[in-house]
């Protein structure tokens, strides 16, 4: 899930959805809540959430990397310690299961990008997953299963080759698993799922060039790859998927517009979304826990962005936002278990450049 759309540095609300299908939800009024203070910028790329109200989220610093992982204490954002040494790297993705977190992204190892899992059961640890010879690897989401098997994906590759790879941490280790794809430049963005488990995708966009989603069925053996139609668009790209006892949702973007995906037991069918009147890019989705959908992310004029935050209930409805989450580019989205709390991260640019003077932002509507 990384984009270098850029927030404008001026005032304003969430650029909502525009057709007359879209309803206000002021009921979901969003508010920025204060992230824990650095000597470092550092950036929030996702976010989890349990029944007991604890969240977590996760990111990396601006400058040289380096993982943050935060904690809602119940009362405010504060760091997580005991963190394992970490060099150069970075979090992309998190999830917690019970009283197990599971964090992923990557760490240098001898001078070479590895996939990287930080587990925390009592303590933190952390694996390292290979990687073939020649090739960097890194990891962009992950889910757990079970207190002793978790799912987590990226890709691998060196210069402009890539290809899909997912890894399974099986209590103490990660295994490596090719996830099927035609392309030069594949690679796998998110995963879901506990009985059933799906990863979506992207494979090519370089430069502009076409690009088409990827997602991949885990069949209890391997990993069947499952086709995404193209709607007609030259560049589809797909950001995450959710994987709920009712749906399978996958979310992106197709052309210049939100892309919203649910699987009917056959194919992926289109859900339709009201037309934005700018570039649109759903970035995160979250099972609001009432068996719709939340969508995280951004809504790109020209080289500036504004914060997209949509629910879905049947029919479309736009989130309300506090103007302290102008110029926020939202990353990661997720519903607390048993409420009707949420949580979203991402980042808060300061100057006119892609992060250069941004910061972690983390907003809630509860």
């Amino acid at each position: 899930m990384n984009t270098k759309w850029r927030t404008a540095a001026t005032a304003g609300a969430l650029v909502v959805l525009t057709a007359g299908t879209a309803a206000a939800d002021d009921a979901s009024g969003w508010e920025r809540v204060a992230a824990p203070e650095s000597g470092i910028e550092y950036v929030l790329d996702d976010v989890t959430a349990t029944a007991s109200g604890t969240a977590y989220a996760v990111g990396f610093g601006e400058v040289g990397g380096g993982v943050v992982v935060a904690r809602w204490t119940g009362s405010a954002w504060a760091w997580e310690s005991g963190l394992p040494a970490t060099s150069f790297s970075a979090l992309r993705g998190v999830h917690a299961r019970g009283d197990r977190v599971f964090a992923a992204g990557h760490d240098y190892v001898n001078g070479v990008s590895k996939p990287l899992l930080m587990v925390r059961a009592g303590g933190w640890t952390k694996a390292i997953g290979a990687v073939p010879s020649g090739d960097d690897g890194q990891l962009s989401d992950v889910v757990a299963v079970s207190d002793t098997t978790a799912w987590a994906v990226g890709r691998e590759g060196s210069g402009l080759e890539a290809r899909p790879v997912a890894h399974r941490w099986n209590g103490s280790a990660l295994q490596r698993f090719a996830l099927p794809a035609a392309g030069t430049y594949a690679r796998a963005e998110a995963v879901a799922g506990s009985a059933e488990i799906w990863a979506v995708g992207t494979d090519g966009g370089l430069a502009g060039a076409p690009s088409r989603g990827l997602s991949w069925r885990w069949n209890g053996a391997g990993w069947n790859g499952v086709p995404v139609p193209t709607f007609g668009a030259n560049q589809v790209e797909l950001t995450d998927v959710v994987v709920t006892d009712r749906q399978v949702w996958a979310v992106g973007r197709a052309d210049a517009q939100p892309l919203v995906l649910r699987w009917n037991g056959l194919a992926w069918e289109r859900v339709a979304l009201p037309v934005t009147a700018a570039p649109t890019r759903v970035n995160a989705a979250a099972d609001d826990g009432r068996g719709g959908l939340w969508l995280a992310g951004e809504v790109r004029a020209g080289q500036d962005a504004t914060p997209l935050l949509a629910r879905y209930d049947g029919s479309w409805r736009t989130a309300t936002v506090s103007a302290e989450l102008a110029n926020t580019a939202l990353r990661g989205i997720a519903q607390v278990p048993g409420t009707t709390t949420a949580w979203a991260v991402g980042r808060h640019f300061r100057s006119g450049t892609y992060c250069s003077g941004c910061r972690a932002s983390i907003a809630t509507n509860g």
